[in-house]
């Protein structure tokens, strides 16, 4: 009896071939899909923090309290600059 494994046949070689191509980009494909859902929830779940510190509200275990910004913008004097991407 022929061995399965070791197929002569060309046309099945390369569609079993393809069919492993397949089944690997798939695999692959769904496992990048989870790290990345992974790693967005992971960094959602940090980022809310960085951003309240950007708006002034700090939430603690008791609560949101107001915050002012550690240093206020001080007056210039001096004209604004500007660059053009002009030559």
């Amino acid at each position: 009896m022929p061995d399965p494994t070791h197929d002569s046949d060309p046309v099945r070689r390369r569609e079993r071939g393809l069919r492993r191509v397949n089944t690997t980009t798939r695999r692959t494909a769904t496992a990048a899909t989870a790290a990345a859902l992974l790693l967005g929830a992971g960094y959602a779940h940090v980022l809310p923090s960085v951003s309240q510190l950007a708006s002034g509200v700090v939430e603690h275990s008791s609560g949101r309290h107001p915050q002012s910004p550690a240093n206020a913008p001080a007056p210039t004097t001096q004209p604004a600059q500007t660059t053009t991407g002009a030559s």
